[in-house]
């Protein structure tokens, strides 16, 4: 019984760990609160799996019942912490034979990212006026600072436009789509429901021109 119980209690919170380092390494998309929960478990599980095992190995080594237990606890904590790093790569792998599947089965890709992260996952910062919906009214517009989600209503932080760039002045929805067609500039438009937003955004040319830069690498 102690052999259980014991890893059990030191181990079962440790999905949280998992589900925490992971999110902060990359933006995956664990859907709902209750999903979200079921992650986690699978996460403890996963650990326990992963100190049956330790223990198992060094169970030949030592015969000392306490000091094994510690000491199986301690390199599983260690080994599910090195594995999360690889949690990643797995979901990409992951995806990229479900979207294999749902292409032969004539079905649109999917991902494992929120579209807000889509949006704003972007190494440089980008102008980008916010509007509300359905007036069209301007919120606020600046170039991106950070985006925050996790642990707050969804937020973002501008920084000030500068009187020389030339949509400075643009306030009204109209007016902006205007200049970007005549322009020729292709932006990116992330549309909230639930806060009734509209956010558009656009790469400047230098910008653009090392994205694609980039891609080609």
């Amino acid at each position: 019984m102690k052999e259980l119980v014991q890893p059990i209690l030191a181990l079962g919170g440790f999905g949280y760990l998992n589900y925490l380092v992971y999110s902060r390494i990359d933006n995956p998309d664990f859907g709902s609160d209750s999903d979200k929960k079921f992650i986690i478990l699978l996460y403890s599980s996963m650990n326990y799996v992963l100190y049956l095992i330790v223990n198992s190995i060094i169970g030949i080594f030592i015969n000392d019942e306490a000091f094994m237990i510690t000491i199986s606890i301690l390199v599983t904590v260690s080994l599910s912490f090195l594995v999360t790093f690889t949690f990643p790569v797995l979901s990409a792998l992951l995806f990229r034979l479900f979207n294999w599947i749902r292409n032969k089965r004539n079905l649109p890709d999917i991902t494992n990212k929120t579209v807000s992260d889509i949006f704003f996952d972007k190494t440089s910062s980008f102008p980008m006026f916010i509007f509300s919906i359905p007036d069209g009214k301007l919120i606020s517009k600046g170039y991106r600072g950070q985006k925050s989600g996790l642990h707050e209503d969804f937020s973002v932080i501008n920084y000030n436009l500068y009187e020389e760039e030339p949509f400075f002045k643009l306030s009204e929805e109209k007016e902006l789509m205007e200049y970007l067609e005549k322009e020729k500039i292709e932006a990116d438009i992330y549309i909230n429901f639930d806060k009734k937003i509209k956010i558009i955004s656009f790469l400047l040319e230098e910008q653009e021109r090392k994205v694609l830069e980039d891609e080609k690498l």
